[in-house]
């Protein structure tokens, strides 16, 4: 069933997959966005985003990227690690295809010597290279972080040649701080929150907006139950209330109350903290 059409919607407001075209600029995201938006504009070295799995960091991650795809003058990268154990020159292959380059038959010397290389041609383009990079806490091999904290040493006529975000769950910031000298070239660290009751209700209300609602779809009573089964976690909000649209559907409810939200809750299985 198509509950957009139901409820007069022009796109599902919740689906699960982050998109930086709803980015929520509520003040936990956006204390985030602003500090490494800093670090990028700044040209400062590393700028670290932690919290836990669900709290948007993806979500962030992405909507730095998309501005900076906006900016001509910065040749934002964007580089996502799903698996661990990787090694320094599996990441260093992977850095070569963010920057355009075929590294598959190099050596591990001559590997960074090309990645210098187009890291120095594209400052002399006035091209500023900032290298996002998510899920970063899999990072589990130490040669690794030493790469990073050897490109952040990078400069040229005393401009930092790149800057560096990592972002992953807080675990991600113990192995930084295991390399002394790549944790004295952090400039920032954000930790991520939950989201506040007020924050899930604005939440909730902008991705409705933004998906063309233009009248009241939750009771004021449902948002306290949402977020008493999510915890204020964004991705289970998306879930809650996604489902919660499905079941207003099929029940014919326009308006959805606090019956509907304790059903779909109990069958995903969410616990109610509060």
């Amino acid at each position: 069933m198509n509950y957009e059409a139901f409820y007069g919607l022009n796109k599902e407001p919740f689906r699960d997959i982050p998109d930086p075209n709803l980015f929520y600029s509520g003040p936990e995201h956006t204390r985030a966005l602003v500090k490494l938006l800093h670090v990028i504009k700044k040209s400062r070295a590393l700028g670290l985003l932690t919290g836990d799995v669900g709290c948007g960091k993806t979500t962030i991650i992405r909507k730095i990227f998309a501005e900076l795809d906006e900016d001509e003058d910065y040749s934002g990268n964007l580089m996502t690690l799903t698996q661990p154990d990787f090694s320094a020159i599996w990441f260093n292959k992977k850095l070569g295809e963010l920057l355009g380059l075929r590294l598959d038959s190099k050596g591990r010397t001559e590997m960074k010597l090309e990645l210098i290389g187009e890291l120095e041609r594209r400052h002399k383009a006035n091209k500023k290279t900032v290298i996002l990079i998510d899920e970063a806490n899999n990072i589990t091999n130490p040669e690794v972080m030493e790469e990073i904290r050897g490109f952040l040493n990078l400069e040229l006529q005393g401009y930092r040649l790149v800057t560096i975000i990592l972002s992953g769950m807080g675990d991600m910031y113990e192995k930084v701080k295991d390399n002394v000298s790549l944790r004295q070239r952090v400039s920032t660290v954000v930790s991520l929150p939950p989201l506040t009751l007020t924050s899930t209700r604005e939440y909730i209300n902008y991705r409705l907006e933004q998906a063309g609602a233009t009248g009241r779809i939750f009771s004021d009573e449902s948002y306290k139950l949402i977020y008493d089964f999510t915890s204020g976690v964004p991705r289970l909000i998306n879930v809650i209330c996604d489902n919660a649209l499905l079941e207003g559907a099929l029940l014919k409810k326009k308006v959805l109350e606090e019956s509907v939200i304790k059903r779909v809750g109990e069958e995903l299985m969410l616990n109610r903290d509060r």
